[in-house]
C-alpha cells in the first residue's frame, strides 16, 4: 500500500523531533562536560614554586630544605626556589608565608620558633590559624655537652654541682627562645637547679665559647658530636627514647631518671590554610615521597638530623603536645622576650 502525502509529512516530522532531541541531549552532555572541566583545578604546580626559610643560609634548616626543594624539583619539572627570610625569630618569613596568596605556590619550612612564638609573642603580626600544617620532616634530639673541664663525667654529677653551686653553671645557646635556650630551661625545670643561660647570635658563636672553656655547656644536636669524638668536649646524655646509634655510648636522660628530657629540634612544612584542599594534598603526598626515599634519608642522616615520615594528623597532635610543653615551662621560669 503507498502511504498518502499526509502519513508521510507526519512520520517526516516525527523523525525531524527525535533527531532535535538527541541533539538537545547532546548539546547538554558537551555543556556539562565543558563546566566539569572548567572547575578542576589546573594542574599544580604550574609555575615555580618559593620555599620560604625562615633562618639565614648555612645552617641545618637550609640544608634540609635545599635538599627538599631539589628533589621537589626534580619530581615536578619546575623550579623550587629557596627563599631564606631570617629575623625576628622566624617571624618575618612565617609572616610572609602567612600572607601569600593561597595556591601551593609559597611553602613554608620551619622548625621550633613556630610554636614557641605562638607561646612567647603577645601579638603576631599574622594568626597562627592562617597556616596550616603538612608535613614534619626531620628531627634533631638535643644532646647535652659539657667542656672537659667541668668535674662531671655524668648527668648526675652535674645535678650534684649545680645543687652544690646555684648558679655558678652557665649554658650558651644559639638566642633567647632557641631550642638550645629552651632546652636549659627544660633542664633547670625537670632538675630543680639554678643555671645560668648565656645567650648567643648563633650556634658558631655560642659553641667557640664552649669550646673555649669559657661556658660550662651548651644542648646541640648530633652535628656537634664530632668534638666529643674528638675529646673537645664531653657528651652526657642524649634526649631521646633510646640510644642513638651515632652515639651508642652516650646515656640517655631516661637512663638517669630524667624522662622529661625527651626534647628535639624539629622541621615542618606550612602552607596558607585556604590553599585547596586538593593541592595539600598534592603537596604532602609529594614531600612525603621525597622523605621516603633511603638517598633522602641517609642525606638528612648526614647534615645531623633524623628523618620523620609521619602522618598530618600525628604533626598536628606533636604541634599541639609542643604548645602545651612550652607553655608550662616558659610559664614555670618566668620567660619571657621583653
Amino acid at each position: 500500500m503507498i502511504a498518502s502525502n499526509s502519513d508521510s509529512g507526519s512520520a517526516h516530522r516525527r523523525l525531524a523531533l527525535r533527531f532535535a532531541a538527541v541533539a538537545v541531549v547532546a548539546a547538554a552532555g558537551l555543556g556539562v562536560a565543558a563546566s566539569t572541566r572548567a572547575q578542576q583545578p589546573p594542574a599544580f604546580p604550574s609555575r615555580a614554586v618559593t620555599m620560604v626559610v625562615p633562618y639565614a643560609p648555612g645552617g641545618l634548616s637550609d640544608g634540609i630544605g635545599r635538599l627538599i626543594a631539589q628533589r621537589l624539583g626534580e619530581k615536578w619539572k619546575q623550579p623550587v626556589v629557596v627563599e631564606n627570610r631570617p629575623g625576628g625569630g622566624t617571624i618575618i618569613g612565617t609572616q610572609a608565608v602567612a600572607r601569600s596568596a593561597p595556591d601551593g605556590h609559597t611553602i613554608l619550612l620551619t622548625s621550633f620558633g613556630y610554636t614557641l612564638n605562638q607561646v612567647l609573642v603577645k601579638n603576631l603580626p599574622y594568626d597562627a590559624a592562617a597556616l596550616a600544617p603538612l608535613n614534619m620532616v626531620a628531627l634533631a634530639p638535643n644532646v647535652l655537652y659539657v667542656h672537659p673541664s667541668v668535674g662531671a663525667s655524668s648527668v648526675d654529677e652535674l645535678i650534684a654541682m649545680a645543687r652544690k653551686n646555684p648558679g655558678k653553671l652557665t649554658f650558651a645557646s644559639s638566642g633567647n627562645a632557641s631550642s638550645p635556650h629552651m632546652a636549659v630551661e627544660l633542664f633547670a625545670s625537670v632538675t630543680k637547679t639554678d643555671i645560668v643561660h648565656v645567650p648567643y647570635k648563633g650556634t658558631g658563636p655560642a659553641m667557640a665559647d664552649v669550646l673555649g672553656g669559657q661556658v660550662t655547656g651548651i644542648f646541640d644536636t648530633l652535628q656537634s658530636m664530632q668534638y666529643a669524638k674528638s675529646g673537645r668536649l664531653r657528651a652526657l646524655a642524649v634526649a631521646t627514647p633510646n640510644r642513638m646509634p651515632a652515639a651508642p655510648d652516650v646515656p640517655t636522660f631516661a637512663e638517669a631518671g630524667l624522662p622529661a628530657m625527651e626534647m628535639a629540634s624539629w622541621w615542618g612544612y606550612f602552607v596558607p590554610a585556604a590553599t585547596p584542599a586538593g593541592v595539600r594534598r598534592k603537596l604532602f603526598d609529594d614531600i612525603q615521597d621525597v622523605l621516603s626515599s633511603p638517598d633522602t634519608q641517609a642525606r638528612i642522616t648526614a647534615l645531623g638530623a633524623e628523618p620523620s615520615v609521619v602522618g598530618q594528623a600525628e604533626f598536628v597532635r606533636f604541634l599541639g603536645s609542643e604548645r602545651e610543653r612550652w607553655t608550662r615551662v616558659t610559664r614555670e621560669r618566668h620567660i619571657t622576650l621583653d
